[in-house]
């Protein structure tokens, strides 16, 4: 889900997540469920793989929309709102009222 930009949907599968994960853990509590693990042990490593993998994506897609956010702040600071010159000057708005002739 979260390499096809769906962050919202895996955000939503926070809850079934966690009722797997507390299940797992009583699970392991139990001496008899413990004795099926070596059974079940390469299962559970790339259950563990995945679950780290998807940390990664989670951390990538945070990071890309903070810095999307950042840039769409920042558009305002580097905005130019004038004219330029023949010589390629810029020439403000500020105060200039009159100044400048339409050309058709």
């Amino acid at each position: 889900m979260l390499l096809t930009g769906r962050a919202r949907d895996a955000v939503s599968l926070m809850d079934e997540k966690l009722d797997a994960i507390t299940s797992l853990e009583s699970a392991l509590a139990d001496p008899e469920m413990r004795a099926m693990i070596a059974d079940h042990q390469s299962i559970l490593q790339s259950i563990a793989l995945s679950a780290s993998e998807n940390a990664a994506h989670f951390v990538a897609v945070r990071n890309g929309l903070r810095h999307a956010i950042d840039r769409l702040q920042s558009l305002h600071a580097s905005a130019y709102v004038g004219s330029y010159g023949r010589d390629g000057g810029k020439v403000p708005f500020t105060e200039v009222t009159g100044q400048f002739r339409k050309k058709a």
